[in-house]
C-alpha cells in the first residue's frame, strides 16, 4: 500500500490546531495516544486496539480517526457502557472480529454470605497490577460480576485470580455474546434544588454549603460529561453526568415538577 506522507503532514497540521480546543491536558494525551495507533493502522497495514475511554473522548476521536484511510468499530455498542475501545483496521480489509482483540471474564462469588460490589471487583483487578486502561466496565450481579478485558490481559486474571477480600472466587473466560451489560449499580436520590445551577446540585450531592461547593467546582474537582468544569454558573440538564472528586459519580436522572414555593424536585442517579 502507497502512503501518502505528504497528505499525512497536512492532515498532523490541521490536527494540531485541533488539539487547541481540548484543554484537558490527560485527555489531549489519549487523543493523541489513539491517533498513533491510528497512523500505525495506516501505515502497516494491520488492525489494532485502542485502550478504554470514555464517551467524550470517543466523541473527539473521531475526526482524528478519519483523517486517516482507515475504518473503525467502536466496542461495546450496548447503550449504557461507559468505557469503550476503537478497533481500527485497514480500509480494504475484512471487518475485524472484537473477539480476537476483547475478551469477556465472569468472576464468580463462591461465598454465599458476603455479595460483592462494583468497588470489591474493581480492587482485585487493581491489585494484581492491571493497567485501568486496559479493563472495561464491570457489571456486577448477586453471585458475579462480568467484565471485559483486552485479550492479552485475560489468562493472566484468571490464572491470578482465586479471592476477593475473604471470598473465595472462581474466574472464566466467556463469549462477548454471554456478557451481561447493564448499566452499573445506583440508588436514587430525591433532592429539592432552587435551580439547576451546577453550585446548587454539587452543594446537595456534597452535604455542603453553597459557598463551599463553589469551591470544589473552582478547585477542578468536578467533571460535566467527563469534561472538567470549573464555572459555578454552569445550568445542568437532564442525562448530564457529574463526577465529584471524592463524592462520586452522578448522573442528572430527570426532573419531575415544583414545589409551592418554585423550587425543581430532580432524581439522581449516584452510582455505587
Amino acid at each position: 500500500m502507497q502512503l501518502n506522507y505528504e497528505a499525512i503532514r497536512r492532515n498532523m497540521k490541521n490536527l494540531e490546531k485541533y488539539y487547541d480546543f481540548i484543554k484537558d491536558e490527560e485527555t489531549k494525551n489519549t487523543v493523541k495516544k489513539i491517533q498513533d495507533k491510528a497512523l500505525y493502522v495506516n501505515k502497516n497495514y494491520m488492525s489494532a486496539i485502542t485502550e478504554f475511554i470514555n464517551p467524550y473522548i470517543a466523541e473527539i476521536c473521531i475526526p482524528v480517526i478519519k483523517n486517516y484511510d482507515i475504518k473503525f468499530e467502536i466496542f461495546p455498542s450496548y447503550e449504557h457502557c461507559e468505557r469503550k475501545v476503537f478497533i481500527l483496521s485497514p480500509q480494504y480489509s475484512e471487518t475485524s472480529d472484537e473477539n480476537e482483540f476483547i475478551s469477556g471474564i465472569r468472576i464468580n462469588n463462591k461465598s454465599k454470605f458476603k455479595k460483592l460490589s462494583h468497588r470489591d471487583y474493581l480492587g482485585a483487578l487493581m491489585s494484581l497490577g492491571i493497567d485501568r486502561s486496559k479493563t472495561g466496565d464491570i457489571y456486577v450481579y448477586d453471585n458475579y460480576g462480568d467484565i471485559v478485558v483486552h485479550s492479552d490481559i485475560a489468562d493472566y486474571i484468571i490464572y491470578n485470580m482465586d479471592k476477593i477480600g475473604h471470598n473465595k472466587i472462581e474466574a472464566e473466560k466467556i463469549k462477548l455474546s454471554s456478557v451481561n451489560f447493564k448499566e452499573q449499580e445506583h440508588e436514587v436520590l430525591n433532592i429539592i434544588s432552587s435551580s439547576m445551577r451546577i453550585d446548587n446540585i454539587v452543594k446537595h450531592l456534597t452535604n455542603s454549603s453553597r459557598e463551599k461547593a463553589s469551591v470544589i467546582i473552582k478547585a477542578g474537582s468536578v467533571k460535566v460529561n467527563y469534561v472538567p468544569e470549573d464555572r459555578v454558573s454552569t445550568e445542568l440538564k437532564e442525562g448530564d453526568l457529574l463526577s465529584i472528586s471524592r463524592a462520586g459519580r452522578f448522573k442528572i436522572y430527570n426532573t419531575y415538577g415544583t414545589t409551592k414555593s418554585g423550587k425543581i424536585k430532580i432524581k439522581i442517579k449516584h452510582y455505587v
